[in-house]
C-alpha cells in the first residue's frame, strides 16, 4: 500500500530529520543549527512537542492485544483533538519556513525514513481532513499491526546505520562521538581509501543521495583500476579473472538505498585494488 501524504507537514518526520541533521552537523564539526530549531519548536511550551509525543507514542508503544491497541489509538486521537490547532498550525508553518531558510530542502527531505509507512498512517489518522474512509481504514490497520506485531513479515537483518537511526538522539550522538574518537585506532589496519569510505558512510547518514553518488564514483574508479591492472598481469588466467570481477561490479541504481553490504563490497574491491597496486605499482 502506497500512502499519499506530505513529509513537510508530518511532525514525526520533521523531528526525525532534524535530529539526523543534528547528528550530521555534529560529526562534520559544523555549528548544529538544527539544535536551535529543535529547542525553539519542540519545548515544553509548544504544541509541536505535544503533537510529537502523540506521534512517538503511537509509533513505538506495543501491546499484545488488539483491544488495548484500539484503546491506545482512541485515547491519543482524543488527546490530539484537544491540542490548540491554531497555535499548532502557526508553529508548524514557522518551523517549515525556518527549515527552508536554513537547509537545502531537497537534500533535507530526501532521506529515507525507515518507519515512513507508520508515520504516514499516523498523519492520515490524525490530521488528513480529506482522507477517504478506505484510506483511513488502511491507515488504522497499519497502526494496529505495528502496535500488536501481528502482521506476518519476513525477518530482515537491520543494517548498523538503520539501527542507529532508530535510536534516540542522545544514543546516536554518543555512538557517533565514540566512533569518531576511536576511528583511527580501530581501523589503523585499513588503507586510506577504505578509511575515507567509512567516514563518508558515517557523515552522510542524513544525506543518502550524496553517499550513493560518492559510492558510484568510487565504483567507476575501482573498475578503471582493475581494467588497468588486468592488462599488466602476465598470468592470463588472473587477467581473465580480473576482467570477470570488474564486470560483476555494478553501480547502485537510482531507486536503491545504500546498505551495509554495498559498503562492505566496496571495501573488498579496495582491498583487491590495493593488493594489485602493491604488486604491480
Amino acid at each position: 500500500m502506497k500512502l499519499k501524504h506530505s513529509k513537510y507537514k508530518n511532525t514525526g518526520i520533521l523531528f526525525e530529520l532534524l535530529t539526523r541533521q543534528l547528528t550530521s552537523d555534529t560529526i562534520a564539526g559544523n555549528r548544529p543549527k538544527s539544535l536551535d530549531i529543535l529547542k525553539k519548536y519542540f519545548n515544553s511550551k509548544t504544541e509541536l512537542l505535544k503533537e510529537y509525543k502523540i506521534y512517538h507514542t503511537i509509533a513505538t508503544k506495543k501491546f499484545n492485544s488488539e483491544s488495548k491497541a484500539n484503546i491506545l489509538i482512541d485515547t491519543l486521537t482524543e488527546a490530539f483533538k484537544k491540542l490548540n490547532k491554531g497555535k499548532l498550525r502557526r508553529e508548524k508553518y514557522n518551523l517549515i519556513k525556518e527549515i527552508k531558510n536554513t537547509y537545502n530542502v531537497t537534500n533535507f527531505f530526501n532521506s529515507k525514513i525507515n518507519n515512513y509507512k507508520i508515520m504516514a498512517s499516523i498523519y492520515n489518522l490524525l490530521e488528513d481532513k480529506n482522507i477517504t474512509p478506505n484510506s483511513l481504514l488502511k491507515s488504522k490497520i497499519t497502526l494496529l499491526e505495528n502496535i500488536t506485531g501481528e502482521k506476518s513479515v519476513k525477518k530482515q537483518k537491520k543494517s548498523v546505520m538503520e539501527s542507529l537511526k532508530n535510536s534516540d538522539k542522545n544514543t546516536r550522538l554518543l555512538t557517533y562521538k565514540v566512533l569518531l574518537e576511536k576511528f583511527n585506532n580501530k581501523y589503523k589496519g585499513l588503507a586510506d581509501n577504505q578509511k575515507t569510505l567509512l567516514k563518508e558512510y558515517v557523515n552522510c547518514v542524513s544525506n543518502s543521495p550524496a553517499l550513493k553518488t560518492y559510492i558510484n564514483e568510487e565504483i567507476k574508479s575501482v573498475k578503471r583500476s582493475i581494467t588497468s591492472y588486468s592488462k599488466k598481469v602476465t598470468d592470463k588466467a588472473i587477467s581473465i579473472k580480473l576482467t570477470e570481477t570488474r564486470d560483476l561490479i555494478k553501480p547502485l541504481c537510482k531507486k536503491s538505498s545504500v546498505h551495509d553490504d554495498n559498503v562492505i563490497n566496496l571495501l573488498n574491491y579496495y582491498e583487491l585494488v590495493n593488493e594489485l597496486k602493491s604488486i604491480h605499482g
